[in-house]
């Protein structure tokens, strides 16, 4: 038996016998651990928060072949206020899904970890609205996990997408999930989600900067958010379920 201590967020968890759950914990050093919370569901339970959805800190953990155990945590975190807005509970629990797809066992990723829980902290503190948190969360997840989206280029032609920039509302480009990034106007046509200048320019800004961007005030429109959703869950090849609280 081995004792293991890590930083770890909850991303998925499930009630098991009358007492105790099973939740998946995301590692930024151990990737994916399944672990078992015994007693957690006990009134006074010191493990109620530690088997909480969402809830982040460090975790120790009993190691047995290949059953994981908690056995305490310091919490550092819990993102609390999430639920109490129904809309940024929705953003948070589709990220968390996201990553509970795209994690594996043993498999390291300290940069998505550091992205989701940045993510989760501007949902559940910052100002800004919950569908341009969740775009870039989108934006960095795909492209930490190597699909990251051509938005400088025509994906299809490579052909320079912005040429003279005048930041204005006229139809340019499109975004293609299939083709993983914006295509220029010679190689658009058919595409549901069309792009003014001012959009281009926008996704160039959240691939330069990621959550830093979020100091502007740019929105997201609706065709592009879904067509974002669309990349990275194509590339998962996993229904994410929670994407239908999101409207």
């Amino acid at each position: 038996m081995a004792q293991i201590t890590t930083h770890a967020i909850v991303v998925r968890r499930a009630d098991y016998r009358e007492n105790d759950r099973m939740i998946t914990l995301f590692s930024p050093t151990m990737g994916r651990i399944d672990a078992l919370c015994r007693g957690c569901r006990r009134q006074k339970s010191p493990l109620m928060a530690a088997s909480e959805l969402f809830c982040a800190g460090e975790y120790v953990l009993y190691q047995t072949h290949d059953r994981a155990t908690v056995v305490s945590c310091q919490v550092s975190d819990t993102y609390y206020a999430l639920r109490s807005d129904y809309e940024k509970l929705s953003h948070g629990m589709y990220m968390l899904e996201l990553c509970g797809a795209a994690i594996q066992p043993g498999q390291e990723n300290e940069r998505l970890f550091m992205l989701l829980l940045r993510s989760l902290a501007h949902l559940c503190y910052g100002e800004a609205a919950p569908r341009r948190i969740t775009a870039v969360f989108l934006m960095g997840m795909t492209s930490l996990l190597g699909f990251r989206p051509q938005v400088g280029r025509c994906a299809r032609c490579g052909t320079p997408v912005l040429q003279n920039h005048t930041n204005d509302d006229t139809l340019i480009a499109s975004f293609s999930p299939e083709d993983g990034g914006v295509l220029c106007p010679g190689c658009s046509a058919g595409e549901q989600c069309r792009l003014r200048e001012r959009d281009v320019v926008y996704l160039q800004d959240i691939m330069k900067r990621g959550l830093a961007s979020l100091d502007t005030q740019a929105e997201c429109p609706d065709a592009l958010f879904d067509a974002l959703r669309a990349l990275a869950e194509g590339r998962l090849d996993t229904p994410i379920r929670s994407g239908r609280m999101l409207g």
